[in-house]
């Protein structure tokens, strides 16, 4: 009974999401991420504690929560951006995109071999993946499963709408992983969060967290590049999609050695761009449980 009401009421926000012009679904959707700032307090702060640890005394107290009120407005945005996938206009999503780094996946294409694009909970990161797609090049993304498999049935049928394929975040679907790659497909990793087993620990934001090795040793053992990618919100019809530099498996190390420097290089990416527009990265994770 609570599955099936969860997704009545998911369905009903989709459904409503596609009923408002862009412009006014943007609206929408930052009073609800305002709203949830003062309603999910445990979530708030989560927030304001990662901000104080990660940046110290570089913003005070007022700007602070400013910065978390604009995460929460993001989550809000991206959800209510990711319902109206059913209705986007691929030419038209297509235009509304700054995109730099596009000749990252035309080289990793043309060799061969495929890659792991990989991004952060950022701007709109369902839209980076859905970008792949539209630019022709065939994407598979990994994604936990939600615990409700008809809101996961609809969610992953919003990513198809795009392009994407699912893959599910599951040591049984490992080869899935290794068999597109090969087919010279790309992976698409949201990879910022906390890595609960056979992990890494580096630092990230000066403190460390667990990091999980997969995107790193599925580069490393298809011989292809980690491509770090984030995407900036900038308005309701403008997204600024920032590169960083591919990440080739080095050339001599051992396995662990390699593991570990492509990891810290993407991370290195990942704190850039988040530390110069922080209100658009998910502060509410608990990511430093080391």
């Amino acid at each position: 009974m609570r599955h099936s009401f969860e997704y009545v009421l998911v369905l009903g926000a989709v459904t409503v999401a596609n009923l408002l012009g862009a412009r006014s679904a943007d609206m929408f959707a930052a009073f609800v991420g305002g709203l949830g700032f003062h309603v999910w307090r445990s979530r708030r702060r989560v927030a304001l504690d990662n901000l104080k640890q990660a940046f110290g005394e570089r913003y005070s107290d007022r700007q602070r929560k400013a910065i978390a009120k604009d995460v929460f407005r993001n989550l809000g945005r991206t959800m209510v951006e990711l319902a109206r996938f059913r209705r986007l206009d691929h030419e038209a999503a297509l235009k509304s995109l700054v995109v730099e780094g596009r000749e990252h996946l035309e080289k990793a294409h043309r060799a061969g071999h495929g890659g792991v694009a990989i991004t952060a909970h950022f701007g709109n990161w369902e839209l980076l993946g859905g970008w792949v797609a539209m630019e022709g090049y065939p994407i598979n993304v990994l994604a936990y499963p939600q615990h409700n498999r008809r809101v996961n049935d609809l969610v992953n049928g919003l990513r198809r709408r795009l392009g994407m394929e699912v893959i599910p975040v599951d040591g049984a679907n490992v080869r899935r992983v290794f068999k597109s790659l090969r087919a010279n497909q790309f992976i698409g990793i949201v990879a910022d969060q906390h890595a609960p087993a056979q992990n890494l620990v580096l630092e990230f934001f000066g403190r460390k967290a667990a990091v999980a090795k997969g995107p790193a040793l599925f580069a490393i053992r298809c011989g292809c590049p980690v491509l770090p990618y984030m995407m900036r919100r900038e308005s309701h019809n403008r997204h600024v999609i920032m590169a960083g530099e591919p990440i080739y498996p080095p050339d001599g190390a051992d396995e662990d050695t390699a593991v570990r420097e492509m990891t810290r290089a993407y991370l290195g990416f990942f704190e850039s761009v988040i530390a110069e527009y922080p209100g658009q990265w998910m502060w509410t994770h608990r990511r430093w449980k080391v």
